[in-house]
């Protein structure tokens, strides 16, 4: 029990335990209780104003264990979701995360705060938004350690599948471009406008088909001899030209504007 501001008594608040951070592994455990019985608790575990840590449970466990005195600091918070927000931000910054550890954070943030932006979230653990936007969504399965070495092979060759069929897909474009004398400024314009649009997105799926679709395709477009090789292989005897408004909605496919119609 204690007294507010107002004199009157109020309960306590429950014994609320802030550790949204995955267990240490033992050899971790192992280490940072050798360094703790070699030079005592060097940074101070952050409690509230009711006692609770936010920051520095084991760093807490450890020196009780060994009977090493354990500095503090306290910082006054309004309610456990603050509590539970400051001990995010405090353990985040601090401890050096892998890519499943900010995916655990990351899901229990969601599962804690559903309403809160993607931007909100990833200021808390120290993300990207898009990071934080793809777990939400459930597509970061590259790092669901569930997934099976077989199914992970057969996930692999899905997306190498998929971004083979969207580069095949785009050099058709840009060939067909090429054949119709539409300049080789003109084809890169549209291109990079498409490219700036996906790095605009941020998300890591985007960055994935900038990398292995976009940038190859462009490089391919700039090579003399490729422009070349394409322009002396048709037959111009056959060669239907194509209209005004087909070489607009050409160009506007190849920026990423929809299919040609």
């Amino acid at each position: 029990m204690h007294r507010d501001g107002a004199g009157e008594v109020a309960a306590a608040p429950a014994a609320t335990v802030f550790q949204p951070m995955p267990a240490l592994s033992p050899e971790q455990l192992d280490a940072l209780r050798r360094d703790i019985a070699d030079r005592g608790v060097v940074v101070p575990v952050v409690i509230d104003q009711h006692g609770r840590v936010l920051d520095g449970h084991n760093r807490s466990r450890i020196a009780a264990g060994l009977g090493i005195e354990c500095p503090t600091e306290t910082r006054y918070v309004r309610d456990d979701d603050e509590a539970a927000d400051l001990a995010v931000t405090l353990n985040c910054a601090r401890r050096h995360l892998n890519r499943e550890q900010v995916r655990h954070v990351v899901r229990a943030e969601l599962d804690r705060r559903p309403g809160d932006s993607d931007r909100a979230i990833a200021r808390r653990v120290g993300c990207s938004p898009s990071t934080v936007g793809a777990i939400r969504r459930g597509q970061v399965s590259n790092l669901d350690t569930t997934m099976s070495a077989a199914e992970a092979a057969d996930r692999t060759a899905e997306i190498r599948t998929a971004l083979k069929s969207a580069t095949e897909g785009l050099l058709a474009l840009v060939i067909e471009a090429m054949t119709n004398n539409i300049s080789v400024d003109s084809i890169v314009t549209a291109l990079t406008t498409a490219h700036r649009s996906i790095v605009r997105e941020g998300r890591d799926e985007h960055d994935v088909i900038r990398r292995y679709v976009y940038d190859p395709v462009i490089d391919y477009v700039l090579d003399p001899d490729v422009q070349a090789a394409w322009r002396a292989q048709w037959d111009h005897e056959t060669f239907q030209p194509l209209q005004e408004h087909e070489r607009s909605h050409l160009l506007l496919a190849l920026a990423g504007g929809g299919p040609r119609g």
